[in-house]
């Protein structure tokens, strides 16, 4: 699936400091509505029709829409946001999928299945003609990527919110006033 992305590079001016708890506080209310808004595109009841978002039957695909913040270290800075299905580290009640397990044993994760329009557990086989027209069991028609389209529908509101919390966040240092 693709994974889009919104990437921001700055160094910090030697007369400024950064505070990057406000940072934090604004991905993590980013992921709040990321996540509201990608379950709500999922909420509706009954079997969906391709190319239409995955439909509402036992209510586990919502429920494993979740959120992560990490926490800096050497490698990362912290300031990230990720919003996904079956992710179970953010504060946002994520819940992971139900395991799977196609023929073979393996799991499945079923968000991918929905995009790429295969059933759970087809594996292909030689009766499976490549470039054959029509429908056959093994494979159904793709359904919408509503995580991508959260993400194009909130753009603008993410670029703003998070244009104003580094504004907010990089301040002049304070300084102290010597009395004599």
């Amino acid at each position: 699936m693709a994974r889009p992305v919104f990437h921001v590079d700055f160094d910090t001016p030697e007369n400024l400091v950064f505070n990057r708890a406000k940072m934090r506080r604004v991905f993590f209310k980013i992921g709040q509505i990321h996540m509201r808004d990608a379950r709500r595109l999922v909420m509706r009841r009954g079997v969906s029709a391709p190319g239409e978002n995955p439909g509402y039957q036992t209510g586990a695909l919502a429920r494993s829409i979740g959120y992560w913040v990490p926490n800096a270290s050497s490698r990362r800075s912290g300031l990230m946001v990720r919003i996904a299905p079956g992710e179970l580290r953010g504060d946002g009640g994520g819940q992971a999928l139900p395991e799977k397990k196609d023929r073979h044993g393996g799991n499945v994760f079923y968000p991918a299945a929905l995009f790429y329009g295969v059933h759970q557990g087809a594996v292909r086989q030689k009766k499976h003609h490549k470039n054959t027209t029509g429908s056959s069991e093994w494979r159904i028609a793709p359904r919408n990527n509503f995580m991508v389209d959260v993400l194009e529908s909130r753009k603008a509101w993410t670029r703003y919110i998070l244009q104003r919390a580094l504004r907010e966040s990089l301040r002049p240092p304070r300084v102290k006033r010597v009395v004599k």
